[in-house]
């Protein structure tokens, strides 16, 4: 069954039809908000806060978007809104790429470009992202690790195309110095 199948049931008010909505997107949920949350517990808190919204508010769902993006809306909203409320402790991207690059004399003889193979590169680039606002993350997460397309991004987090593509672009320029220092 799809989507629609399911929404239509729980507007009718059958409270079970809502249980396999729940259980085909549990995990890209989890998965997207996990990216403000240092505790799995608090994610899967945090999950399960957004389906309570999700449920409460399915009536508001016009079908203007595809369900999934709608969910996926209504979660990076909630992440970034307990992210922003937590003002969890940050590393700043400084610290990462300096202690990241201390390296000996016969390191620095070889060369930084031989001495940092590719599986590096990704550790530090996954550091480095783990440094950024909780919204970048997402922006991030959502186009390259979820592979949504930019309208699909750019409706979830509340952006106009343009501005998502904008913001990505910018993002992606800033991982680009700090990883070629």
């Amino acid at each position: 069954m799809d989507d629609a199948y399911y929404i239509d049931r729980v507007l009718k008010g059958e409270l079970n039809a809502f249980t396999p909505l729940v259980e085909k997107y549990r995990h890209y949920v989890t998965v997207l908000v996990k990216r403000t949350c240092v505790n799995p517990a608090e994610a899967e808190e945090l999950a399960q806060d957004v389906f309570v919204k999700v449920y409460q508010h399915l009536g508001s769902f016009k079908g203007k978007a595809t369900f999934s993006t709608w969910l996926y809306r209504i979660a990076f909203n909630t992440a970034v809104s307990h992210a922003r409320k937590k003002k969890r402790y940050r590393v700043s991207i400084d610290e990462v790429t300096q202690s990241r690059y201390e390296v000996s004399d016969e390191e620095q003889q070889q060369g930084r470009e031989e001495m940092i193979h590719t599986e590096r590169k990704y550790e530090v680039l996954e550091e480095l992202v783990a440094t950024l606002p909780a919204e970048e993350q997402m922006l991030l997460s959502l186009y390259y690790k979820e592979g949504l397309k930019m309208d699909e991004v750019a409706y979830i987090c509340g952006l106009s195309l343009s501005n998502a593509k904008v913001k990505i672009h910018r993002i992606r320029k800033k991982l680009n110095e700090i990883i070629i220092l």
